[in-house]
């Protein structure tokens, strides 16, 4: 699988556009979906899915296959993604965060369904950035923790940390909203 996968590469980086679209078809769902949970913004993800794609495009000429085409895509969909979250930082800064983050996530009388599931998210788009990364590469797009380790530059030892607190932490935010 793994060398089918660089010779798509390879085709990729001669100008296959054949080979480009195989690759888009395979992985643009779950890039899509990794990008949409880490920033949270519907729109956001598709824009910076495309921005994958044009990236992993533009550099396949180059590539060297130390790894995995998914870490390596993944790397960039994550590294895109961080960006995204920096530009939009700065700009709640330069707005001086007009409205108060503190009220926006209320808690429900029950968490069943929806509910759950936008209580889940809301938490989850609180953690630090890469906990948050960590726990949705591991849950959502089932990588391994050295898989993990590659995307986020870090020891597979620092991942399973960061899934570890993540956890630790959502649970602390949901009993924190059950409890009204």
């Amino acid at each position: 699988m793994i060398d089918a996968e660089y010779k798509l590469i390879e085709a990729i980086g001669t100008g296959d556009a054949e080979a480009f679209e195989t690759l888009i078809n395979k992985y643009r769902s779950c890039v899509l979906n990794f990008i949409f949970k880490y920033v949270g913004d519907r729109y956001s993800a598709e824009d910076l899915a495309q921005e994958v794609f044009l990236r992993v495009y533009s550099s396949a000429a180059g590539f060297e296959p130390r790894g995995k085409v998914s870490t390596w895509i993944f790397k960039i969909a994550y590294n895109l993604s961080l960006n995204e979250i920096s530009r939009r930082n700065r700009l709640c800064l330069i707005a001086d965060s007009v409205e108060d983050k503190g009220n926006e996530f209320r808690a429900p009388d029950s968490f069943e369904g929806a509910e759950l599931k936008d209580t889940l998210m809301n938490c989850i788009q609180r953690l630090p950035e890469k906990q948050k990364a960590a726990l949705l590469l591991r849950i959502n797009d089932e990588l391994s923790y050295s898989e993990i380790g590659d995307i986020l530059s870090t020891s597979v030892s620092s991942v399973e940390s960061l899934i570890f607190r993540a956890r630790v932490n959502l649970r602390k935010m949901l009993s924190g909203k059950a409890g009204g």
